[in-house]
């Protein structure tokens, strides 16, 4: 099952009779996997160890959530992924973490199925202190105001310079011009950058991002979050759609169907997050 989880079906046999001298079928791996899906518990529910972090008010708690796409019988899909891990900074070098062990969610569908699976791994009532890093997206922000009203909501610093880097080429500033308008933003002058873009003329979209910058100042507050050692960066979600999906779901010339991706979106998700005796405990269960 877990060989399942990690390597494509056809290859699985091979493997199985090669370590155990067990001949077993590609199609018996499909039918295992999908009945130790339904049969295994919902691992988006926390760790006993998360449990106690959350219940601590001085525990400090990542939380981090992103889209990925998995191509299906209907076309491209889209699986949101949420990720929750604590982290500390490293001393020896800037822009670097000491980064503990993770639990995932993920979700196909809507985002009310996802959030709701996420609130059972990071509880909104909970005691730490609960960190959000995201890019922005409306519904994302929505949802963690009103569930989580005393989070700390920070704007990832790179999708920042992204649209930085928009405002450059769209004016014809000089590269410096970019540089400098990162370390304004490293340093808090979030008034001065938005001044600084007010002043440009003669591109198109100006107001727009213009507004994007405004709109967010709030979650843009670099230098107090450096001075206390957080992360300004979603890079650890961004890998968690490598690591946690697409290894395993975007493999050259793959499809799935609705089921096929709901059950192996949940075994990956209990495999990643350390909570692989889910699976061998319903595997036990399971008759011979």
């Amino acid at each position: 099952m877990l060989l399942g989880a990690n390597q494509v079906f056809n290859h699985v046999p091979e493997l199985v009779e090669s370590l155990l001298g067990i001949h077993v079928s590609q199609s018996q791996v499909y039918r295992t996997l999908q009945a130790v899906s339904k049969a295994i518990e919902d691992p988006s529910l926390p760790s006993q160890p998360l449990r106690h972090m959350q219940a601590q008010a001085e525990q400090q708690v990542y939380g981090m959530v992103d889209g990925s796409f998995l191509f299906t019988d209907d076309g491209w899909r889209e699986v949101k992924v949420g990720r929750c891990f604590r982290a500390e900074p490293d001393a020896t070098t800037d822009f670097k973490w000491q980064m503990e062990p993770s639990e995932y969610v993920a979700q196909r569908g809507n985002c009310e199925d996802f959030t709701a699976k996420f609130e059972l791994l990071l509880a909104p009532a909970s005691a730490c202190q609960k960190v959000f890093i995201t890019d922005g997206a409306t519904w994302i922000t929505n949802w963690l105001t009103k569930s989580y009203p005393h989070s700390l909501q920070i704007l990832d610093f790179y999708h920042v310079c992204e649209k930085l880097a928009a405002i450059a080429e769209l004016s014809t500033c000089e590269k410096e011009w970019f540089e400098q308008q990162k370390i304004r933003l490293l340093a808090g002058h979030i008034t001065l950058v938005c001044d600084i873009i007010r002043g440009l003329k003669g591109f198109e979209g100006q107001a727009t991002l213009l507004s994007y910058f405004e709109k967010n100042a709030f979650r843009m507050r670099y230098d107090q979050y450096r001075d206390k050692g957080l992360m300004i960066a979603s890079g650890p979600i961004e890998s968690a759609h490598r690591t946690l999906l697409q290894t395993r779901m975007k493999r050259s010339g793959q499809r799935w169907s609705d089921g096929g991706c709901d059950a192996m979106v949940k075994l990956r998700v209990a495999y990643r997050s350390g909570k692989s005796a889910l699976i061998t405990n319903a595997l036990k269960k399971q008759p011979a």
